[in-house]
């Protein structure tokens, strides 16, 4: 007699998108947010999965480019068949896939910070984008209250990369709040992708009365600024953005290039609780994490919540309606809601740091209103 072995079925995997710069301008950015979500799902996967469940995910490479990123995107819809994907932290991608994550119907996570990036222009959001940091303005809006109510400035030079919505998405705020502050803006410098000599832009600055310089942009480009300010005797407050670590520090620069320089982050990396995360992190990849390591831990650690709270309905619909529904989420960023009118963490502070002999140094949690509690 024979008897009927009935083999039982592995669980399905749940496969989990990611679209990222893997080899573009924006790679080392990228390859931060890939290696903490990699991190992220080998945990949990060690841990038994999710609803006994494994992890999977599945990485497509955008190159930096527009029209890739859009194809790539659909190729893991259509072909892949992942039901969430975590994006990018480049804007410009961000606004260019979110009118096609309305098509494809699929949530996606993002640390896209510009507002076109998660609202629509009637300021209604797209139905499946979803901003896992603050946004461009808040964080330039926060950054220009600590100058004004903390520094005392009121007279601000800006030097934007017009061809990036990210860097475009910070300064506006940032102005906007000088101005609501009864301050001014006394020079409007600008600059493009390819640019690696600022001194023209920096000399005009030098020729007002600009207290300090805002120069909200990517990584390539920053340390450039600080020591090309420095060399031209610049005697300015330097304003960055969360871009500003590590690549402004020395041993790049001199220190004494980012001796009067400022700057929001989203972490406090002095906190126990981050550097635990971050020496663990330094164990895994030897390598030191990136302020979007710590964003990309909490982008994939919301998804993670979402799909836990479908249970046995792991699709697009329902990662969505929890998203949108999450309530708090307790990251690395700090305890935070997404507000389901913007798709935007609801009241998450910035971290201000300093840097001192080279080295970054927190001053105080901030907002666009002041202090945080």
């Amino acid at each position: 007699e024979s008897e009927d072995v009935v083999a039982e079925k592995e669980p399905e995997v749940i496969l989990i998108g990611n679209l990222q710069d893997e080899s573009g301008p924006m790679a080392a950015l990228s390859g931060a947010v890939t290696l903490a979500a990699e991190m992220r799902i080998e945990e949990v996967n060690a841990a038994g999965g999710i609803n006994g469940r494994m992890l999977e995910l599945i990485t497509h490479d955008t190159r930096g480019d527009v029209n890739e990123a859009i194809n790539a995107l659909t190729r893991m819809v259509v072909q892949d068949k992942v039901q969430v994907v975590l994006g990018p932290p480049v804007s410009n991608i961000g606004i260019a896939i979110a009118p096609i994550s309305e098509e494809l119907q699929v949530p996606i996570v993002g640390l896209f910070m510009e507002d076109r990036c998660t609202i629509r222009e009637p300021g209604t959001p797209w139905s499946y984008m979803f901003l896992a940091q603050n946004s461009a303005s808040r964080q330039g809006q926060s950054i220009a209250a600590y100058a004004v109510q903390e520094l005392g400035l009121t007279k601000f030079a800006t030097l934007v990369n017009t061809a990036n919505s990210y860097s475009v998405g910070l300064a506006e705020p940032f102005k906007e709040l000088v101005r609501a502050s009864g301050g001014e803006v006394v020079a409007e410098e600008t600059y493009n992708w390819e640019d690696k000599d600022f001194r023209a832009q920096l000399t005009n600055i030098k020729g007002t009365d600009a207290e300090a310089l805002f120069f909200p942009g990517y990584p390539p480009e920053i340390p450039l600024i600080l020591a090309q300010a420095y060399e031209l005797g610049l005697d300015v407050v330097m304003l960055g953005n969360n871009s500003v670590a590590p690549t402004g520090f020395a041993p790049t620069t001199d220190p004494a290039a980012t001796a009067n320089t400022f700057y929001p982050y989203g972490i406090n990396s002095s906190d126990p609780s981050v550097s635990d995360w971050a020496a663990k992190y330094e164990a895994r990849w030897e390598t030191k994490p990136l302020a979007q390591s710590f964003s990309g831990d909490d982008a994939i650690g919301i998804i993670l919540q979402a799909i836990e709270a479908c249970g046995d309905d792991v699709t697009s619909a329902c990662i969505t309606e929890k998203l949108n529904t999450m309530g708090e989420f307790e990251g690395l960023q700090g305890t935070f809601a997404l507000d389901p009118t913007t798709h935007q963490p609801i009241g998450l502070p910035m971290a201000i740091f300093t840097i001192t002999d080279g080295a970054p140094v927190f001053l105080e949690w901030y907002t666009p209103d002041g202090p945080a509690n």
